[in-house]
């Protein structure tokens, strides 16, 4: 059924108060199916009601749907591809990727691990402050630093950046002590669970960030990655976007410098192969995972 005016149809149901639907914004009257094959088209329109009629006509031979054919193989040479899948993660060379089973268990393992960690800081929650160990300040870097490794990886750290090196003490709080925890050694501490249970998500999030940049400017050692370790079995899931990054950055930077071990008889390769397992099989960032 047509509208009026109008070219809409509305299919065979009738409308009601098709008027108001189908409300022509201006009248043009309909010519005789005989006059409109006399219309010379040729020629342009003499009057606005003979150029509305014209456009109506056009309306009408047109098909509902148009496709171009377009002969796409001409452009197939002239296309720029700018895409990359690249995750930036380097694979193990041969003989250094640990098998799928290896990974498995470490992931079940570390699962175990955070329970029982969970259960344990959940009660130390329950305690009073007072007898929890007192943590340096978020944005206490240097406190931090020495804490975990000592005066000595400071000094090479702020070397390695460019910076004039201060002859700071190396006390955590004044007296050469971290609060609840005794004497700050010169190698650092290693991380005690009486510290890593008193840490909260902010600490967690920070010391991590720490320790990322850390390994990024001086390489790996088994002390860090004690720290690495902990950490991750501190953090929550689900991960946090800003969480989640810097996992991918460590997962990264481990695969770089297992890259660039030169045995696989190094004592190294073991902690960065749970490191990268950690962060692709537990915490779900499965395109870095070693396929085994």
């Amino acid at each position: 059924m047509i509208c009026c005016q109008c070219d809409h149809a509305h299919g065979d149901k009738p409308v009601e108060n098709m008027d108001d639907i189908c409300r022509p914004a201006l009248f043009v009257s309909s010519l005789h199916e005989s006059e409109e094959n006399h219309v010379d088209t040729s020629r342009p329109p003499t009057s606005a009601h003979e150029y509305l009629r014209r456009v109506r006509m056009e309306a009408q031979s047109c098909p509902s749907t148009v496709v171009a054919d377009v002969d796409r193989d001409v452009f197939k040479g002239k296309q720029t591809i700018m895409f990359s899948n690249s995750t930036g993660f380097s694979p193990a060379p041969s003989g250094y990727a640990p098998s799928l089973q290896w990974q498995r268990n470490q992931a079940a393992s570390f699962s175990e691990l955070r329970q029982k960690l969970g259960r344990h800081r959940a009660k130390v929650a329950t305690q009073p402050r007072s007898s929890r160990p007192t943590l340096p300040k978020l944005s206490e870097e240097k406190t931090w630093c020495i804490l975990c490794f000592g005066e000595e990886f400071w000094r090479r750290l702020v070397t390695q950046r460019g910076v004039k090196s201060s002859s700071d003490s190396l006390d955590s709080n004044g007296d050469g002590r971290l609060s609840g925890e005794g004497t700050v050694q010169p190698s650092g501490l290693p991380p005690l669970l009486s510290i890593v249970s008193a840490m909260e998500q902010p600490t967690v999030y920070q010391l991590l960030e720490y320790h990322i940049e850390w390994l990024n400017c001086l390489g790996f050692s088994i002390s860090q990655g004690c720290w690495l370790f902990a950490l991750l079995a501190c953090l929550e899931k689900p991960l946090l976007p800003d969480a989640a990054s810097m996992l991918r950055t460590l997962a990264r930077h481990c695969s770089a410098l297992r890259a660039s071990l030169e045995s696989a008889e190094d004592q190294r390769l073991a902690p960065l192969n749970v490191l990268i397992c950690l962060v692709a099989r537990y915490f779900d960032q499965s395109d870095l995972a070693d396929n085994g």
